[in-house]
């Protein structure tokens, strides 16, 4: 099989949902609110974030790997899914599919630190969260440990979950949501 442009983004948006590894890149005003003081996200918003973070931890730990495509901000696979000309759910099953292929002999464990993420707003004035977290995946006997960032963001009043791992993903995240174009995100350093 030839991986077109669409296939190799649709497989980086996939790896990005299972690594959510990150590091610092761009520039404009950086996210700055503490999460355990912001103003900017009510008591309600704080609470659903922490639920879908703990939920997207517990899927990660479990090896549920097909569950972390749920956690894919919805704009990002309908851009997905127009660029491949594939059903949204299509595009979540194949994804899930080949995530469980890649990660059979694989075991993740780890924890999202909520109580040092950052909270900004996106242009439109949407908040977001950037929450930094540490994973170990472990292959036989190697152990490789990774630290990076996940975004959160609403969207239909739900909190989704994005790995910052490459300019990529950045790409495809900004043309799905074009409030986060001038926002200063963090992606992997190599």
């Amino acid at each position: 099989m030839t991986l077109t442009k669409p296939r190799l983004s649709f497989a980086a948006l996939a790896i990005a949902a299972v690594l959510s590894i990150g590091a610092c890149a761009t520039t404009g005003p950086m996210a700055s609110d503490s999460y355990t003081t912001t103003t900017l996200l009510s008591a309600e918003a704080k609470q659903s974030l922490n639920a879908r973070v703990a939920a997207f931890d517990r899927d990660m730990n479990r090896g549920n790997i097909n569950a972390v495509i749920e956690y894919l901000p919805p704009k990002m696979i309908a851009n997905l899914s127009e660029k491949v000309g594939a059903d949204p759910e299509f595009i979540k099953a194949a994804a899930g599919a080949m995530l469980s292929g890649m990660t059979r002999n694989l075991k993740f464990s780890g924890r999202s630190d909520l109580s040092q993420a950052l909270v900004g707003t996106a242009g439109n004035g949407m908040p977001y969260a950037l929450v930094p977290g540490v994973a170990n995946i472990t292959a036989g006997k190697e152990t490789m440990t990774t630290r990076g960032t996940n975004l959160a963001l609403q969207d239909g009043g739900q909190w989704y979950l994005i790995g910052l791992s490459n300019e990529e993903t950045l790409t495809d995240l900004r043309a799905a949501y074009p409030e986060f174009r001038g926002v200063p995100l963090p992606i992997r350093q190599r």
